[in-house]
């Protein structure tokens, strides 16, 4: 009985797989057109000291025919980000600083500074990063080249940075998780999204009421993007595209990363039915292979559910680490197997039984 049901767990898992590495696929297009918008490049800053200078370098290397700006905005930092980003004024002609100034619209977090600064801004494409984020110098062109008449918002990729095993593991479980997004895209289904690497056109934005129109979510990035593209008839779109791929710090210890699933988790409440049953699937195979064999589980049937999901786990990477020449990630793919597989069997559990979330010191 058992053994019939890993390898059920199996197949389903293995077919999930193909589904996401072809939306992937699907999702990997290019409309081309050649208009050049207007761009508002936001980021939202909140005790950054210690990154807020890589970022602020890369942003003063970005460069666009068409008409753009900077706005950061320090979002009641503490410490010496005020400071730094005021410093770079001078550096970078098209940086406009601000400060968040209390709540508008009744939102939240960073939601509240990031709408604070769309309505600040005007670019007809508004595009998002994080204070702790590396971008491009030819991120607004390629962002940009994805927009058509019917395009209301794109996503990219982020990465984290990696030294190390840890860091490693982070990095993957990023390409991985974006990869579901875009399959998600790819099949016609918002899945997620992360705002260190996202735009919208203004229209779209405010077609759905704005942050405020969506309602608090601790993940407002991806609220947003699920309400642009069920609640209008804009098109979405979340290509693997290397020219566009932004570079991120990754969580510092394991508190730090434990938080930052949570509030993902948190965030993904409310995801498609069809994306729910998805990740169903994928937490009933890691959980089997986790818990079975303490059942009685044979351990060669243990062993092939095991090889069979690793093997589908590194067939869907391979897209796009293939795509971005990172290949070599793949020594770190063994860790990333073993925190894969316990994250993903008990996250759901943290996130139902567990107490608020807790972002840059803010308990939302």
């Amino acid at each position: 009985m058992l053994t019939t049901l890993i390898f059920i767990l199996l197949v389903l898992y293995l077919v999930k797989i193909m589904i996401f590495y072809t939306g992937a696929r699907r999702a990997d297009s290019r409309p081309g057109k050649a208009a050049l918008p207007s761009v508002s490049v936001l980021v939202a800053a909140r005790n950054e000291e210690d990154k807020l200078e890589a970022c602020l370098g890369s942003l003063s290397a970005l460069h666009y025919r068409g008409d753009f700006e900077i706005i950061v905005i320090d979002d009641n930092s503490t410490d010496r980000t005020g400071e730094i980003l005021n410093a770079w004024c001078a550096r970078i002609p098209r940086l406009r600083p601000m400060n968040s100034n209390g709540q508008i619209h009744g939102l939240r977090g960073k939601a509240n500074a990031i709408a604070q600064a769309i309505e600040s801004s005007t670019g007809d494409i508004i595009i998002t990063t994080d204070a702790d984020c590396i971008v491009p110098p030819d991120w607004i062109e390629e962002i940009v080249r994805q927009y058509d008449d019917r395009t209301g918002c794109v996503c990219g990729y982020t990465l984290i940075k990696n030294n190390s095993k840890f860091s490693g593991m982070q990095t993957l479980d990023w390409a991985y998780l974006l990869t579901v997004a875009s399959a998600g895209v790819g099949w016609g289904k918002a899945l997620s999204a992360v705002g260190n690497n996202m735009s919208f056109r203004r229209q779209a934005y405010d077609d759905v009421g704005g942050y405020q129109g969506v309602g608090f979510s601790v993940t407002e990035d991806f609220a947003l993007f699920k309400a642009i593209a069920y609640k209008t008839d804009w098109v979405v779109r979340y290509p693997v595209n290397d020219a566009a791929l932004v570079w991120s710090e990754p969580c510092a210890d394991l508190k730090e990363l434990f938080r930052q699933k949570r509030r993902w988790g948190r965030g993904g409440l409310d995801i498609h039915p069809i994306g729910f049953a998805i990740m169903s699937i994928g937490f009933l195979m890691n959980a089997a292979i986790l818990f079975l064999p303490w059942f009685g589980l044979p351990i060669w049937a243990w062993l092939i559910g095991l090889v069979g999901k690793s093997i589908g786990d590194a067939f869907l990477l391979s897209y796009p680490l293939r795509k971005f020449r990172l290949q070599h990630l793949y020594r770190y793919f063994l860790i990333f197997e073993l925190y894969y597989l316990i994250y993903v069997t008990m996250l759901p559990f943290a996130v139902l039984l567990g107490g608020r979330v807790v972002w840059k010191g803010r308990k939302l």
